[in-house]
Parts: structure tokens; C-alpha cells; sequence
């Protein structure tokens, strides 16, 4: 008896549940061609937003079972998209978020919504600072046991994980491995060490290997990255930005511009008139180089990218109306510096802690957001 296949579009939606049947093509997959993603053969890059909490509701709720309905889900990635022009969103996808890996219902629901809009993801599937994860609530990977977590620790089961974070990072990457609407997948959120390195390599940079090889294995089809600030925090800044990102396994390299490592007011810091610093000058070897070193290191690695978070407080109308001014000036440096992509931080459905692009309520952070979208085009 012949087994039927169906070859619409639609089966896309059915792709993380049929196996064998359908498949997608290698132009559905962004992929990385030198210093740059590509689309369908073309150049691909992006702005966009963190909708972190897409499978919750509430600022470091942790709670699945409260997420955002599918309704929700499908408002906010539609205004992220039509208003913002986003075409990426970068979320949560932690394994307290799947039921150690047996419920993978509220991350299909993300994956879905961002489908349906047009917008491509970038799960993340664990948090450095600790939040949102396993273990004791705010307790970081870096200070678990001096580091020992980057080194051994990953490999067992911690805190009220089922699983371990090496068997969860191969169970997600293989479940998901034919959906084209995610565009990578990205290790941590803001991986760093316990104290400054000054001379022997970060252990992110084994870490980083293993995974991503691990990751590699079970999934030939998306991009990987290990998930950074850089710039300044310790253990993936200067030397060690380079040694963590040098690795093949990783597609492109991420930083994050937050004023506690740099400034709110400076488009490029580290920057002098615009030109970024020699990446083996003595500030961009530093544990404490600022963001223009990473640029530099990643165009010397000849890799993508991308500013995976950039935030500023703003509480009322003035304080959006001058976020927006200063956004749109990091954005245009950072482009300009060879970005591949630029995800602010964050959209929400509330203002949370201050930082938030509220969903509908016609903040100017969207409509800069979206004149730079088509200054990419």
C-alpha cells in the first residue's frame, strides 16, 4: 500500500509532529553565507523584537500555565510584524516551559503564531542569570559551584530538571528540526562566568563546542549560536568573545548593548567617529571590551552578528519619544557596522519593568523599527 505525502504550504504547520512525510526545501531555511544569513539565496537581515515571555504572561511568571492565549500570541506577532516590521522574534523556549521536554504545547503555540504572521523565532533554551529556569529562583548558571555548571554541571539534571541541559537541548533541537520557522537556535541567554578571565580560555568556549556539536547532530538544519552580552561581561568579552565565536559549530556570534557594560547615549560605544577598533588592539583583547570590539572580532571571524538585546527604560511619552531617538541612532550604527540583525528589548502586552514596546499602544520605537526594516530591503 502506497503512503501519500501532502505537498501544500499548509503542512508546515504539521511538520513538528509528521515525520517523513512532507519535507521542507533548503531555501525555507535561513542560512549563513560568510559575514551574512540568507533567505532563498538572497540576503537576510532583520530587526525585531523579544517577546521573551510568549509562553507565559507575566514578567518572570515562569508559569506555563498562564501563558498568553493563541489569540494573544497571534495580536502581539502580528503587531510585531505589520507595525514594527519585525520578520524575527527571539523567546523563552526553557525546559521549565515544556515539562522537562514531555509538552511541547505552549512552544508550538509561539511557533505557530510567528508562522501564521510571517515572522521567523529564535528559541532560547536556558537563561544564564538563572531566571525562568531550573534550579533556585534568580540562582545563576555562572555562580553555580564556581562555574562548574559550564563545565560539568550541564550534564545532570539541576535543580527540578527531569532532564539534563544537554539531553533537553537534543531532545528540542531533534523535535523541531524540520521547521523552517525557526531561524537558530541560541544556547543561553546571556552565558558568562563568575569572575573576569585574564588568562586562561573561558570555559563557555568547550561548552559552546559540545553543544553545538551535540546540537548539529541531531539538527543539520538551523543555525546555532551560544547566546552572549560580550562587550564587557566576563568570560565572553575580548579574547574570550573570540574563542567562544572562532568555533566552527557556531553560525554567528550575538551581544547585547545595555548601558550597564556601555551607554544608553552612545550609538556605538567603543566607537571613535564612527569607525570601529582593531580587534587585537589592547581594548578590544580586554575582559573589558565595549560593543564595537565584538563587531570587530566578529567581522575578523567573518561571521554574522546580531544585537540580541537593546534596551531603555522609558515609563511615560517623553522618555518613549527619546528611546526611540537613541534606538534608532544604535540601529543605524550597528547596520552600518555590518549587523545582520537588531531585536530590541522588549515587546510586551504590558510595561513590566519599564523597558517594554507596549503591543498596540502606538509607541515611536515601532515606527522606527520599521523604517530601518525597509532601509534593509
Amino acid at each position: 500500500m502506497k503512503r501519500f505525502c501532502l505537498t501544500a504550504l499548509v503542512i508546515l504547520t504539521l511538520l513538528t509532529t509528521l515525520t517523513g512525510c512532507g519535507s521542507s526545501t533548503s531555501d525555507d531555511f535561513v542560512t549563513r553565507s560568510g559575514a551574512q544569513f540568507e533567505l532563498g539565496g538572497k540576503p537576510f537581515r532583520f530587526v525585531g523584537a523579544n517577546l521573551y515571555d510568549a509562553a507565559a504572561t507575566d514578567l518572570y511568571s515562569c508559569s506555563p500555565q498562564t501563558r498568553l492565549s493563541d489569540s494573544k500570541l497571534r495580536k502581539a506577532m502580528a503587531y510585531l510584524h505589520d507595525k514594527a516590521g519585525a520578520t524575527v522574534v527571539r523567546f523563552w523556549a526553557y525546559q521549565t516551559y515544556t515539562d522537562s521536554g514531555k509538552d511541547f504545547s505552549g512552544i508550538d503555540s509561539v511557533i505557530d503564531a510567528a508562522r501564521a504572521e510571517g515572522l521567523r523565532v529564535i528559541p532560547v533554551l536556558d537563561d544564564g542569570p538563572g531566571d525562568c529556569t531550573t534550579g533556585q529562583p534568580g540562582e545563576s548558571k555562572a555562580s553555580w559551584q564556581n562555574d562548574s555548571w559550564y563545565t560539568q554541571g550541564y550534564k545532570t539534571p539541576y535543580g527540578d530538571a527531569a532532564l539534563s541541559y544537554r539531553d533537553y537541548a537534543a531532545l528540542i533541537t531533534r523535535h523541531y528540526r524540520n521547521d523552517p520557522t525557526i531561524m537558530a537556535w541560541m544556547m543561553m541567554n546571556e552565558a558568562e562566568t563568575s569572575t573576569r578571565n585574564e588568562g586562561d580560555q573561558t570555559p563557555l568556549a568547550d561548552f559552546a563546542l559540545d553543544i553545538g556539536t551535540l546540537i548539529k547532530s541531531e539538527d543539520p538544519h538551523h543555525l546555532v549560536t551560544l547566546g552572549t552580552q560580550g562587550n564587557g561581561a566576563p568570560g565572553t568579552s575580548g579574547r574570550d568573545f573570540s574563542a567562544i565565536y572562532s568555533q566552527s559549530v557556531l553560525d554567528f556570534a550575538e551581544v547585547h548593548d545595555w548601558a550597564r557594560y556601555g551607554s544608553d547615549e552612545d550609538a556605538m560605544p567603543g566607537s571613535t567617529d564612527g569607525k570601529l577598533p582593531a580587534p587585537d588592539s589592547p581594548d578590544c583583547t580586554a575582559v573589558t571590551a565595549k560593543i564595537a570590539c565584538s563587531f570587530a572580532i566578529a567581522q575578523q571571524l567573518g561571521k554574522p552578528l546580531i544585537v540580541g538585546e537593546a534596551g531603555i527604560q522609558a515609563k511615560n511619552d517623553a522618555d518613549r519619544a527619546r528611546r526611540a531617538g537613541l534606538l534608532q541612532a544604535k540601529m543605524t550604527a550597528a547596520f552600518a557596522a555590518g549587523a545582520s540583525g537588531y531585536l530590541i528589548w522588549q515587546a510586551n502586552t504590558r510595561n513590566t519593568d519599564g523597558y517594554a514596546l507596549i503591543i498596540g499602544q502606538g509607541d515611536p520605537l515601532a515606527g522606527v523599527l520599521h523604517r530601518q526594516a525597509k532601509a534593509l530591503r
